[in-house]
């Protein structure tokens, strides 16, 4: 009976590893901004969108977490900067640009969903 046990506990515990580092590899690249977390995408930026400066990447958190306070990210560097869009083309689809390598690109604002 102790042997059974043991293994049940053993094949549960490997499985929930497993789990937890699939969950990991399904963190989004994050930025988080006065409130709201934004994803990284790779989308070119319109450069005639660019509007005021938000701020500079802070902190770094580690790439597996979701950053929580102002100005953090799970990816850029510390010091990059961020800013607005001009004019949000709607309420829940708002977006900031970065620069990474010399470009700018879109994050987009992350909508959870229960």
């Amino acid at each position: 009976m102790a042997d059974w046990l043991l293994c049940g506990f053993a094949n549960w515990c490997s499985s929930f590893f497993v789990y937890k580092n699939y969950e990991r590899h399904q963190t989004p690249t994050a930025v988080h901004v006065e409130g709201v977390d934004y994803a990284l995408t790779d989308e070119p930026a319109d450069l005639e969108k660019i509007g005021k400066f938000a701020g500079k990447v802070q902190k770094v958190v580690d790439r597996y977490e979701l950053p929580k306070r102002n100005l953090e990210s799970n990816f850029l560097k510390k010091g990059t900067e961020l800013y607005f869009e001009k004019k949000q083309s709607e309420p829940l689809n708002q977006m900031i640009v970065y620069e990474r390598d010399g470009e700018k690109f879109v994050a987009r604002e992350m909508i959870y969903t229960n």
